[in-house]
């Protein structure tokens, strides 16, 4: 009767080797995963952190504008006073006030880096981060397949100690004396 044993062996180390296959795949995907994950998330980063540098311009560019205006508007009010704007205190309040607005570009200006700088390294550290992840997966699927080729190896064990592979030419691991301590070889 070995050879149910033996189709019973090898259907149980097919399905181990398939089970194997499948953890090994899936294990594969969640790497693959973890890194297109960490990959599109710092794209997302780096195209905020553009977007984030084009409106702080933008923004900086208004704000010139606006105080182009002002101090047009600051000397016009001088001129209709009788003051000449472009002397005495008149023209320390024009340069308090172009210092004041200057300043408040260069403000904007270093929040603005300070943030596309924040999004930069998030970037960097979720590329990290994904990369880690996939490592570990990557350990996980040699892991399942180390562990799937241990259970085969088991199954092939035990086949072989349950008599499987004995055609009745061969040894097998198991003793020819039975439970009361004689020999079922007949006496040889």
């Amino acid at each position: 009767m070995p050879v149910p044993l033996i189709i019973i062996a090898a259907v149980s180390v097919a399905g181990e080797v398939a089970a194997t296959a499948e953890q090994k795949k899936a294990t594969d995907a969640a790497a693959n995963t973890a890194k297109q994950t960490a990959q599109y998330n710092a794209n997302l980063d780096k195209s905020e952190a553009n977007q984030l540098d084009i409106d702080a311009q933008a923004n900086i560019q208004a704000m010139r504008r606006d105080a182009a205006g002002y101090m047009s508007r600051q000397a016009s009010s001088y001129a209709r006073a009788g003051v000449i704007a472009n002397t005495g205190s008149a023209l320390a309040v024009q340069a308090t006030t172009a210092g004041r607005f200057a300043m408040q570009e260069q403000n904007s200006w270093l929040k603005a880096q300070a943030k596309e700088q924040g999004l930069a390294s998030a970037g960097a550290a979720g590329i990290a981060e994904g990369a880690a992840q996939a490592d570990q997966d990557h350990l996980e699927g040699i892991a399942d397949v180390m562990n799937g080729a241990s259970k085969v190896a088991g199954t092939i064990a035990s086949a072989y100690a349950g008599g499987a592979f004995n055609f009745g030419g061969g040894t097998s691991m198991t003793s020819d004396v039975d439970s009361a301590g004689e020999s079922d070889t007949g006496g040889r």
